[in-house]
């Protein structure tokens, strides 16, 4: 088994066509705009800036992919994980509300569309995402959530039992809900290939060069390296889960998880009996299940643990023992790559823009779903820099409220996985 505990993923690197070198921050730069964090929600941001004449730099503390952007299952699913869009309203306000959820239907168009554009080669696959549910009291719950969805012009469907046994090639689920517009990408080599397009349009990329530190005077930001530095006007941090000490409210503001993947060894003619469609598929758990296959047919899927001790020899055992009870015919197949990454999740499940009083700008929050909603949220940081007003823009711009007990919270977080667990267990058998 290839193990990595460390970036990248083993699995995306080694399918991946894409390549991008860039070169550690050395001397003294100056520029409208710094990025740190060159993950997609960082390139993204650069790209739009970038497009619109903004001169840009972005700064990466590791390789260009390192982080959550190129260790995820690469599926990319343009919703969030718990708000439907009646709670997106409720939440935000209809005016707003109804400007993120747009921003949000537009997600997957939006990453899917940049790969074209620029030629990234990320085995791109828009064949849909598939939400099973595991109970029957989810998949009444996932019907009126497509309902909702469809009541907003999207073409969201409700599939029943039959159906979705269709869909996946199993009959471990109860019904459910798909979108179109999802599919899945090799996300190491979308971020990567971003990278490419950032910089074709402008844009320097700097990679190795982790910031040591962050300060303002009269003039501006200094973004300081143990081999550089970089004098911009203002400042974009796209850490997420990473952001460590540079904005330690930001930090604070979060909870991070720890996120497993597994893939299976290639399946040969075994993968046209599971997802026979090649769709991405999550489903309705709160301790969550999810597979894409990847082009060379693996099945690729997660999951998490409460304590990590041993976690590259338990997460295998356990990502494949729920694969076979999903999938019978897997019985056998052994777990070929693993590897795990930080998310950023926020206590209510929603996204996060933030500044700080000197003008620092962030967003924050992809809760399990990053993809497209941090390509979707480029555009929206990008009128954040440039002055937009508060009433324009499709989440509030905040300051960074802690996580009460933080630091607390943050070692415990992952205990409260046995609860889920128990949740799911007492709504299949009632």
């Amino acid at each position: 088994m290839t193990i990595s505990e460390d970036p990248p993923s083993p699995l995306w690197a080694s399918l991946s066509r894409e390549t991008f070198s860039a070169a550690r921050l050395e001397g003294t730069y100056e520029t409208d705009v710094a990025v740190v964090g060159a993950g997609i929600s960082g390139l993204s941001t650069a790209l739009h800036l970038a497009r619109s004449g903004t001169n840009t730099l972005v700064i990466e503390a590791g390789e260009i992919g390192a982080g959550a952007s190129g260790r995820n299952n690469g599926q990319v699913i343009p919703t969030l994980t718990r708000h439907d869009p009646n709670a997106v309203l409720k939440a935000l306000g209809p005016d707003r509300g109804d400007r993120f959820l747009r921003l949000l239907e537009g997600s997957a168009d939006l990453l899917f569309e940049t790969a074209t554009r620029y030629g990234i080669d990320c085995d791109a696959v828009r064949n849909g995402w598939i939400q099973p549910a595991h109970s029957e009291a989810r998949a009444r719950i996932a019907a009126r959530r497509a309902e909702q969805w469809q009541a907003r012009g999207v073409a969201a469907e409700v599939l029943g039992r039959e159906e979705i046994a269709t869909h996946l090639g199993s009959a471990a689920y109860y019904g459910g809900w798909r979108l179109p517009s999802g599919g899945h990408i090799n996300p190491l080599a979308f971020t990567r290939g971003l990278a490419r397009a950032a910089v074709g349009e402008g844009a320097s990329v700097f990679a190795h060069s982790p910031v040591t530190s962050l300060s303002r005077n009269r003039t501006g930001w200094l973004v300081s390296t143990s081999t550089g530095s970089i004098r911009a006007s203002k400042v974009v941090l796209a850490t997420a889960a990473y952001s460590g000490s540079i904005w330690p409210e930001l930090a604070r503001s979060i909870v991070p998880v720890t996120s497993y993947q597994v893939a299976t060894q290639p399946l040969g003619q075994l993968a046209e009996t599971i997802l026979p469609n090649d769709e991405a598929c999550s489903d309705t758990r709160m301790d969550l299940r999810y597979f894409r296959k990847d082009r060379d047919s693996r099945l690729v899927s997660g999951g998490a643990l409460a304590l990590q001790a041993f976690a590259k020899h338990r997460v295998p055992r356990l990502v494949m023992r729920r694969l076979e009870e999903i999938f019978p015919q897997l019985k056998g197949v052994r777990a070929d790559f693993f590897w795990g990454g930080r998310i950023a999740m926020t206590l209510d499940r929603l996204p996060r823009l933030h500044r700080s009083a000197d003008g620092l700008i962030s967003w924050i929050g992809c809760n399990g779903r990053g993809l497209a909603l941090s390509m979707a949220m480029g555009s929206v940081v990008e009128d954040a820099v440039h002055g937009a007003s508060d009433a324009e823009l499709p989440l509030e711009l905040t300051s960074p409220q802690a996580v009460p007990l933080s630091p607390l919270v943050n070692r415990i977080a992952r205990l409260v996985l046995p609860y889920y667990r128990y949740r799911d267990r007492r709504e299949l058998s009632g």
